[in-house]
């Protein structure tokens, strides 16, 4: 079985290696110390050039959290949670947060390490990892990103909570908002996972080697849709090339959530993949239009 497994997650990585470094370079294109308070501190202070770490418990145990603070902090801001995709971040989620912080006012961007991922740092969270191949979208998964979420709402008093992710990162947000759907007023899926086990289907079968019959946990957002709040604003942004997640789930779940009354807009940027619609100028729109809806504002799309 342990050689299976090993197998199996080289020939996942052999797969996804050029997507990571797709992601690296797509993230260079939109280019701590702890304080209890946002207000706290000088404007230059450590928090906001390099943020601050968190550790938070978790049903799993305990994850870690990255946040920066942007301009002109209220006494309650705006928590903008950024959910890293299937592959192993290296310091994705924490330079995507630090851009979103600089060009915004009145918000906390989180970088979430997602459960059973490490980082560059060295650092790792508790939980489930999986195999990375779209297995670990799971009802655990998302009850740890539950309680990641309430326990930032009380530190920093937040006003709102804007759930935001990229692939299987926006799986694990749609998921959430059928799960919990208290825990998030606005959601940003980015060339979300909708269909997971479509996914790993995929990619088990593009890959003779990889073995058969690996169970797939993950939850399915279209399974929750009946539960998502109709107070709830989401915004979904997906390439028309996307050759690894596809079209057809997101726009699936987009028509799931139009029908219960929920305000969803899908946003399809022709000729963009799955990774270089992280840069497209409809995934800014999109994200300051979430961050604005609850209170926030983003003073500059240059980021």
């Amino acid at each position: 079985m342990k050689d299976c497994q090993r197998a199996l997650r080289a020939e996942a990585g052999r797969l996804l290696t050029t997507i990571a470094l797709g992601a690296g370079l797509a993230l260079c294109l939109v280019a701590g110390t702890f304080a209890q308070n946002p207000n706290q501190g000088p404007s230059d202070g450590p928090w906001r050039r390099e943020g601050q770490t968190i550790w938070t418990s978790a049903p799993d145990g305990m994850i870690k959290v990255r946040t920066y603070p942007g301009a002109g902090i209220t006494d309650h801001p705006v928590l903008v949670l950024w959910i890293h995709g299937d592959l192993d971040p290296w310091a994705e989620p924490y330079a995507m947060a630090q851009q979103m912080a600089r060009v915004s006012d009145n918000v906390v961007i989180a970088a979430l390490l997602r459960p059973g991922y490490s980082d560059a740092e060295g650092d790792w969270s508790s939980g489930f990892k999986g195999y990375a191949i779209g297995d670990n979208y799971t009802a655990d998964v998302v009850d740890d990103v539950h309680a990641v979420i309430q326990a930032l709402k009380a530190r920093f008093h937040a006003g709102a909570v804007v759930v935001m992710g990229h692939s299987g990162g926006a799986g694990i947000a749609a998921n959430l908002l059928g799960r919990h759907p208290e825990d998030a007023d606005a959601a940003v899926l980015i060339a979300c996972s909708c269909d997971p086990k479509g996914l790993a289907g995929r990619l088990m079968a593009a890959h003779p080697r990889m073995p058969r019959g690996i169970p797939n946990p993950s939850l399915t957002p279209l399974d929750f849709v009946d539960h998502v709040s109709k107070k709830t604003h989401v915004r979904m942004v997906i390439g028309s090339m996307d050759d690894v997640v596809k079209l057809a789930p997101s726009q699936a779940y987009a028509q799931a959530l139009k029908a219960r009354g929920v305000d969803v807009e899908l946003t399809v940027v022709p000729g963009a993949g799955h990774v270089d619609v992280l840069s497209s100028p409809a995934t800014r729109q999109a994200i300051a239009e979430a961050i604005q809806m609850e209170g926030g504002k983003v003073r500059s799309s240059a980021w």
